[in-house]
């Protein structure tokens, strides 16, 4: 099949998955003692890499991920989500020509937002982080906003968004690391329900954290 092709369909699936993350018009609040039900606003830590001309680039609501949900002690609520970018396709693996810029993160409830700390800084914050072929994991740092579930049985977890860019353009190597990412599984991360009595004491969020929407797609 030309890469040609494949980059076109590539380029539709994107959009109707990242259709699927609408960003709200307000920032997130994680106050002491004022809970917040609104989701945060549409900001970026940094700008997408530069990789010169002749690139393309796709964005997706959706990045295959994994990895690990550390707690705070006090509040027995999770504060730091350690992500991996985890694939179940050999061709999904980052090749060398490919960096994948960060760009937010979604909740599936408003149970968490974004926080400006909680993880232990051995890894760079996820917002504004890049994924390549040498540097694959990141940490996100989250605070309860005091809310519980909207429903005892909904799932809690965590996905992140970003941009896909090849820098040698419409190759075939990029269209087949596309089509690969597209038919991934693993996009998301649980999270742990916080005690209903866990206090929102974490620091207010900044306004370079990201997007980040909560609720269902």
């Amino acid at each position: 099949m030309d890469a040609r092709v494949v980059l076109a369909e590539i380029a539709l699936v994107g959009a109707a998955l990242a259709g699927c993350a609408v960003a709200q018009p307000q920032q997130p609040e994680v106050t002491p003692n004022a809970p917040s039900s609104s989701a945060p606003s549409t900001s970026s830590l940094a700008p997408p890499p530069d990789t010169g001309g002749g690139e393309i680039s796709v964005e997706l609501a959706q990045l295959p991920i994994g990895g690990n949900v550390s707690f705070d002690e006090n509040t027995l609520a999770d504060n730091c989500v350690t992500v991996n970018w985890i694939v179940e396709q050999d061709d999904a693996n980052i090749p060398d020509n490919v960096q994948i810029w960060i760009s937010g993160a979604t909740f599936t409830d408003d149970v968490y937002a974004l926080a400006d700390s909680g993880c232990s800084g051995e890894n760079p914050p996820c917002i504004g982080f890049v994924f390549d072929v040498a540097n694959q994991t990141c940490d996100l740092a989250i605070a309860p906003t005091g809310n519980q579930p909207s429903s005892p049985d909904a799932p809690l977890d965590v996905s992140i968004s970003g941009e896909v860019t090849c820098s040698d353009g419409e190759s075939f190597k990029c269209a087949k690391f596309l089509s690969a990412l597209v038919t991934e599984n693993n996009l998301s991360i649980p999270l742990d329900t916080p005690p209903a009595d866990a206090p929102s004491d974490a620091p207010p969020a900044d306004e370079g954290l990201g997007v980040t929407t909560s609720g269902p797609a």
